[in-house]
């Protein structure tokens, strides 16, 4: 395995555009010994995009918004492991409120012409039936009556399929978002930060909502609500005609 290779891979994309064979080159040189501060240092370019260049025009919305699309996608699932999400409390359901206002502002702009519905058709329909096939053929199973009778180690494969179908479909929601922001026009940087706290705000709402129920639930969310929290402050620094 190119370890060197691998590290610069993990760096945002306008920095692997620009720096990466120089990421890699140094690595090589360096040996074992600088792999974690190159793995960190990947972890603290994601969480500062104002240090990004911008390679490409708006390359940097739409890498935020397919990494929000994951973060949302990976928070789901930690839901679907740990939940059901706690509906009492002093804050109840208020958690909603601010992921449903980072919703709307994250909507596309896109032009309303013909071009841009089939261009937007055409970049979402093979990710729109792969992730058709692959819920239908899970649902087929669950109504089968199969997975009912199932034990031991087939039960454990079902288990894993469903998992697996999730993450899938969740990976191809992240596409989606990829694909379409080559398509129609992504949120300014200045909209996107406000996207990032309502959905940061949202997260941790939730979190503690979910506090007492479910410890384990908590902390995962927290972790995606604090890293959309820091990611909204930076985009703060960049100038407000980018």
């Amino acid at each position: 395995m190119n370890v060197p290779a691998v590290l610069a891979g993990l760096y945002p994309p306008a920095i692997r555009r620009r720096w990466g064979a120089e990421i890699a080159g140094e690595v090589r040189s360096a040996g074992p010994r600088t792999w974690f501060d190159t793995a960190w240092g990947a972890v603290k370019l994601w969480l500062h995009p104002s240090d990004w260049p911008e390679t490409a025009p708006g390359q940097t919305s739409r890498v935020l918004l397919t990494a929000l699309a994951a973060m949302f996608t990976t928070s789901v699932l930690l839901v679907r492991a740990f939940g059901p999400v706690p509906e009492s409390g002093p804050i109840g359901a208020l958690w909603l409120a601010p992921i449903a206002a980072g919703a709307l502002l994250s909507l596309p702009q896109p032009v309303l012409s013909r071009d841009a519905v089939r261009r937007m058709f055409g970049a979402s329909r093979p990710v729109l039936l792969r992730s058709a096939l692959a819920v239908g053929a899970l649902f087929v199973l669950a109504h089968s009556g199969f997975a009912d009778q199932a034990s031991g180690a087939v039960r454990v494969l079902l288990v894993a399929y469903y998992w697996a179908t999730l993450g899938f479909v969740g990976l191809q929601l992240c596409v989606l978002v990829n694909r379409l922001g080559f398509v129609v026009a992504a949120p300014g940087l200045r909209r996107l930060r406000l996207v990032l706290l309502c959905g940061g705000s949202g997260l941790a709402l939730l979190a503690a909502q979910a506090g007492v129920e479910s410890p384990a639930l908590a902390c995962g969310l927290a972790v995606p609500a604090a890293v959309m929290l820091g990611v909204g402050r930076d985009l703060g620094r960049i100038p407000a005609d980018m």
